[in-house]
């Protein structure tokens, strides 16, 4: 469930965990797309002025980094991190609805769709779907469940950045990911002892006990958080 305060959705979590997003509006996104686009430019146009030599070889590979840069210049990038270098540049970035990291399916079709928010030209589709809510979806993030927002929002919570992220070996689940934020979320209001006790019982998992479990799953939560 969520509820929308002027420019704030607030995300109610299954959990109870309670987020604030800031919905990244048409300017700073049409800015970020600028950003990228100027740099697929550039590497189409380096590209063609060293390949255009080669003839028919040279057309062939032109046109498979054409494909490259238009189709996978998005996915990559926001399934790194949610942020293209234009929406780094911006300071916003891709997460799903709940606020959480954006998984692989939803990259992977907000970025296919891009074909019908252009149509029938300049991204006409998309800016009408955009125009019409206040999180300023396109019908890319409709379909796909996520949504574009300002990356000093994107974190409720964990604001200490002395630790360094946990960098997961296997991917979790939404809910696995919404209990790990939970709990960081919960453990300042919580003793040692029963801190310990709750990650002991992800002891086989995490393959430390007590207070060092109580560490990496603040680690895993940060590492969500981005």
């Amino acid at each position: 469930m969520e509820t929308v305060l002027d420019n704030v959705v607030s995300v109610q979590l299954p959990e109870g965990v309670s987020v604030d997003l800031v919905p990244a509006g048409i300017a700073v996104r049409a800015a970020a797309y600028l950003i990228d686009y100027l740099i697929r430019f550039v590497v189409m146009a380096i590209s063609f002025t060293g390949l255009v030599a080669l003839g028919s070889s040279g057309t062939g590979l032109l046109l498979v980094i054409y494909f490259f840069v238009s189709w996978l210049y998005y996915i990559v990038f926001e399934l790194r991190d949610g942020q293209t270098p234009g929406k780094k540049r911006l300071g916003i970035r891709v997460v799903q609805d709940s606020g959480l990291p954006a998984g692989f399916s939803a990259i992977i079709l907000r970025n296919l769709l891009r074909g019908a928010d252009v149509l029938p030209f300049g991204y006409f589709l998309g800016l009408c779907s955009m125009v019409l809510g206040r999180d300023f979806k396109r019908l890319g993030d409709r379909a796909a469940g996520t949504r574009v927002v300002y990356q000093s929002q994107h974190v409720p919570f964990l604001t200490d950045n002395t630790e360094k992220p946990y960098q997961l070996r296997l991917p979790l689940t939404t809910d696995e990911q919404s209990q790990v934020m939970r709990f960081a979320e919960r453990s300042p209001r919580l003793s040692d002892s029963r801190r310990q006790e709750l990650s002991n019982h992800l002891a086989d998992v995490l393959q430390v006990r007590d207070q060092e479990a109580v560490e990496r799953l603040r680690q895993m939560a940060r590492y969500y958080a981005g």
